[in-house]
């Protein structure tokens, strides 16, 4: 297995704790209110970001993604 794809998934599974149990109970409550949301709502959509940013970090690191877009620069010149 790839460096890139033990972090991945380390970091992948470190975002699941933090919206499960044991993790997610030291954030579940109303205040402080961050943005306008509640504490336990923030936490979520935190975490979602999170694992927005670290799929779209993984595809774009990918050799196969950096490859083919060389592919289509030279057939566009």
């Amino acid at each position: 297995m790839s460096r890139r794809k033990k972090i991945f998934l380390t970091l992948l599974f470190v975002i699941q704790l933090g919206v499960i149990w044991p993790v997610y109970a030291l954030f579940d409550g109303i205040y402080p209110i961050i943005l306008g949301l509640p504490l336990s709502f923030a936490w979520i959509v935190a975490m979602l970001l999170s694992a927005f940013f670290l799929l779209l970090w993984y595809y774009l690191s990918d050799p196969a993604h950096k490859e083919s877009q060389t592919k289509s620069e030279r057939v566009q010149s």
